[in-house]
């Protein structure tokens, strides 16, 4: 009988450990550091124990989740069979958990325009999508002008839980009422594939007697200044014509577009920042001094002789791959890209042998790296059309059940297995690897200026830090009377939300 009792009472202490399916391989680590790669051995860490109540069944309740289909972000819910590789078989299985764990049906539907479909299934009262999935520079707009629900009155989903991204939570949370109406985490692949780095031919640093960039790295040294150290004096008029083309050798190739973004994360320094007591947005005019001394660093390397900055979207955007292609070519000691770049131009860049760094810190005396994932990211939300209390808390429960079950089975998927065994050559580069994802960072004016219609505060700094002449101040003067303006609107509306 002692041993009886013994055996039951150790059952329900398991019992009490584990909530919303298995738990062992749940990853535990310092969400301050957001989505950090670290593994859980022993014990179910309750940040990444998924909360909802065991006996949750919808009977079979049909959810319409729209998302969209651009730019190598289809995969991260489309996956309507197992055998197409190990990524798609991780978001099928994920889903399919969500299915049986809920009791209910995901209907997947594919867009390239998804907030106008979302508009009209608003506008028309039809309820054909109850979850919307979408890159967060096109999301951010419409969920300030109430088309998705404020998610923190929902008992069914916890954003604290670190299977959702704390540092995107923060960013997409308003008011002193915390509303927040998106989330994002590694339901979204987009959220490992956007992210910046900077990759480097490490045969060609021994060949010029460079030290490793791991080394700078680990010291804390790997900056602005550093950086352009060793860019410099490295070009080589490899094709022969005379002038600076795409055939030559250069120490460093970027481009003048999105490959400019990274700087403002990489540097913390935020253009738009919430009031610690209201939650409401202002217009950082503090940052202008930080901003300009950053563009005076930032054109130095972009005008330097042995940089090759690639003009425009048409060859710097996300489904573009000149700066890689010429890295792939041995045409380059080092190039800023993202992961994204490296899956999709795997086969090439086996033949070199090559390490990455995280964006280079602004100086030696700022403490942290840090990473930026392109504003493209994915997050998702409950379309304001789904209007029954009890349908939200439903849709609630399939957000944080795909959130819980993509931490269990996409993220190791992509970042363990394709990402980490696959792309990274040595120990070194996983080691920095997770570096760069311990370090996701978030900044509101370089993801969600998109509300700044004619100001968009990330693209107005693209050809002023990529530029010849530091014009930061001249430029941002008019900027922030017309943010002020909008930020005012916004800030207005945002209040009366639910009023």
């Amino acid at each position: 009988m002692k041993k009886l009792l013994c055996l039951l009472l150790a059952a329900l202490m398991l019992l009490s450990l584990v909530a919303c399916g298995e738990s062992t391989d749940d990853p535990s680590g310092d969400e301050t550091k957001d989505q950090g790669p670290q593994k859980e051995e022993e014990t179910a860490d309750p940040n990444y124990t998924c909360d909802l109540p065991s006996d949750l069944n919808y009977k079979d309740a049909t959810i319409g989740l729209l998302f969209a289909d651009v730019n190598n972000r289809g995969d991260e819910f489309g996956a309507e069979e197992l055998g197409h590789g190990v990524v798609s078989d991780a978001v099928y299985e994920r889903n399919i958990a969500v299915q049986e764990m809920l009791g209910v049906v995901l209907e997947m539907y594919p867009e390239t325009d998804v907030n106008s479909v979302m508009d009209l299934d608003i506008q028309g009262g039809l309820g054909d999508y109850d979850l919307v999935a979408n890159g967060t520079y096109m999301s951010v707009q419409p969920a300030m002008e109430s088309k998705y629900i404020n998610l923190t009155p929902l008992e069914n989903i916890d954003t604290t839980k670190h299977y959702w991204t704390q540092g995107y939570n923060d960013m997409v949370t308003f008011t002193d009422e915390n509303m927040q109406f998106l989330v994002s985490g590694p339901v979204a692949i987009s959220m490992f594939r956007l992210m910046y780095l900077t990759l480097y031919n490490k045969t060609l640093f021994v060949d010029n007697q460079i030290t490793d960039l791991y080394e700078t790295v680990k010291e804390g040294k790997w900056t602005l200044d550093y950086q352009y150290s060793i860019v410099k004096d490295h070009y080589v008029d490899k094709d022969g014509n005379a002038k600076a083309s795409e055939g030559d050798f250069f120490g460093f190739v970027t481009g003048d577009t999105i490959s400019v973004d990274p700087y403002m994360v990489a540097s913390d320094i935020h253009m738009i920042i919430k009031d610690n007591d209201t939650g409401e947005l202002a217009y950082n005019a503090d940052a202008l001094g930080n901003l300009s001394d950053l563009c005076d660093k930032v054109q130095l390397l972009y005008n330097d002789a042995s940089t090759y900055v690639y003009k425009g979207a048409e060859n710097d955007d996300v489904p573009v791959n000149k700066i890689i292609e010429h890295f792939t070519a041995n045409n380059a000691l080092m190039v800023t890209t993202m992961f994204l770049k490296m899956e999709t131009n795997f086969e090439d860049l086996a033949a070199l042998t090559y390490g990455i760094a995280p964006m280079p810190k602004f100086s030696e005396m700022q403490k942290n790296y840090y990473s930026y994932v392109q504003d493209q990211v994915t997050c998702l939300g409950i379309s304001s059309v789904v209007g029954d209390e009890n349908r939200q808390e439903m849709l609630a429960a399939v957000l944080e059940a795909m959130a819980y079950h993509s931490y269990r089975l996409v993220r190791p998927a992509y970042y363990e297995t394709a990402l980490s065994e696959r792309y990274m050559q040595d120990p070194q580069s996983k080691e920095v690897l997770d570096m760069i994802f311990n370090t996701l960072y978030f900044d509101f004016s370089s993801s969600c200026s998109n509300i700044f219609p004619g100001c968009v505060i990330r693209d107005n700094l693209r050809p002023i830090l990529s530029g010849k002449e530091n014009t930061v101040s001249s430029s941002t003067r008019s900027w922030q009377r017309q943010i002020d303006r909008m930020l005012e609107k916004y800030n207005d509306t945002l209040a009366n939300i639910g009023t």
